[in-house]
């Protein structure tokens, strides 16, 4: 029994070893130690049906971070919407909590919603904004996604 447990121990790990995995390290993909291209990573994504949106941010964030014009355009996009709802949503929410004072509940409910709305989108607005080093950090984040599913895909079409 002992030996037959150890067979099929070497058997899964011969198979699982000889799989052909996606790697991704520090800005490029591998497989079986073959650098693969930015396209061969689209069509592996869409072959499998797997991570075509993450393909699509990490090439954004990698955009961002290489062209400083793009970057500096989208935080002051970002930055501007943020400003705008924060502004917008204060007053808001302080002039719907001035109508809740004066038991006018049917304006002043739906303009406390609406202001804590404009300030949770602005919240994300400010968050999106990048520096140089951040984009690394987001396009390495999203391409490590695209590697964990592509091999998900690739294990699952195997069994």
């Amino acid at each position: 029994m002992k030996l037959l447990t150890t067979i099929a121990a070497v058997l899964i790990s011969i198979s699982a070893f000889s799989q052909d995995y996606v790697e991704y390290d520090n800005g490029t993909f591998t497989k079986n130690g073959e650098e693969l291209s930015m396209e061969q990573i689209k069509d592996l994504a869409v072959l499998h049906k797997a991570g075509r949106d993450n393909v699509s941010r990490g090439i954004n964030f990698d955009e961002m971070h290489k062209n400083t014009y793009l970057r500096s355009m989208n935080n002051s996009v970002r930055f501007v919407g943020a400003a705008a709802g924060t502004y917008f949503g204060g007053y808001s929410v302080f002039y719907g909590l001035i109508f809740t004072e004066l038991e006018v509940n049917f304006i002043g409910v739906p303009m406390i919603a609406v202001g804590t709305g404009f300030c949770v989108v602005s919240f994300k607005a400010i968050s999106r904004i990048t520096f140089q080093k951040g984009c690394l950090r987001r396009r390495d984040r999203q391409f490590n996604k695209l590697a964990d599913k592509i091999n998900q895909a690739i294990t699952a079409a195997n069994q």
